[in-house]
């Protein structure tokens, strides 16, 4: 595949930058009165990072449900940060735990299953970052997952197609789209938000990219079952 053009002329505007690149190593953490082991503390890279199949190299997961394959690289638009900001919300860059703060592109613009070039490696989206309550932890902010996801500024995980290299200053091209493909924003919205629009989770229904367990809870909420994620946001406390 070429690495310098679009295969898709229609997607040549979808491209940004990296603007920094993060790994950080699992280590104990006692915030808002919660302790866990994390690497969500992540530390700027100045020369360029491999990317594997598991992820950026040097970077690590407490626990399984933050990594593997379909979870490798996680990205976050920069432009976020201010509008957090302009809120009241103190959140400096890197505050979401991403890999990769990008300009350019965001959850409205990548949609779930787009190829992306981003430096010499070849990504593809998985899912929107579902929050979690150790970012609000982090930030002493017990709301902050619902306000993540609620907002739409979760930061999009990709799976790595081919292994490269990624350093501050890269190019991030869109390549190739899938067919009834859905944007991470929307994605978001239906699994988080609106979670009983009906006509919102047919269509993703009929997307080719979703991972497996979400289609499954999204066909239970057909038949009028809703998970719960108080655990997952920290409001079972």
């Amino acid at each position: 595949m070429d690495t310098q053009q679009p295969v898709d002329p229609q997607l040549a505007a979808l491209q940004g930058s990296v603007v920094v690149v993060r790994v950080g190593k699992v280590a104990p953490r006692s915030w808002s009165g919660r302790s866990f082991d994390s690497a969500a503390v992540k530390t700027p890279q100045a020369d360029a990072v491999a990317i594997g199949t598991l992820g950026l190299a040097g970077d690590e997961q407490a626990e399984k449900i933050h990594g593997g394959p379909e979870k490798a690289v996680l990205m976050y638009a920069q432009h976020h940060y201010p509008a957090w900001q302009s809120e009241g919300y103190d959140l400096p860059e890197g505050a979401l735990f991403e890999n990769i703060t990008m300009t350019g592109l965001d959850e409205t613009l990548i949609h779930l299953g787009d190829t992306v070039r981003v430096g010499t490696a070849l990504l593809q989206a998985t899912q929107p970052r579902r929050p979690c309550y150790k970012i609000a932890a982090r930030w002493g902010i017990k709301n902050l997952p619902r306000l993540v996801q609620g907002k739409g500024r979760t930061g999009i995980y990709f799976r790595v197609l081919e292994p490269g290299e990624v350093r501050a200053g890269d190019r991030i091209q869109v390549l190739e789209r899938l067919e009834n493909s859905v944007p991470a924003a929307e994605v978001n919205r239906i699994m988080n938000v609106d979670r009983d629009d009906v006509a919102g989770i047919q269509a993703l229904l009929a997307s080719p990219e979703l991972p497996p367990r979400w289609r499954q809870q999204l066909e239970r909420r057909l038949e009028g079952h809703f998970e719960s994620d108080a655990a997952r946001l920290g409001e079972d406390d």
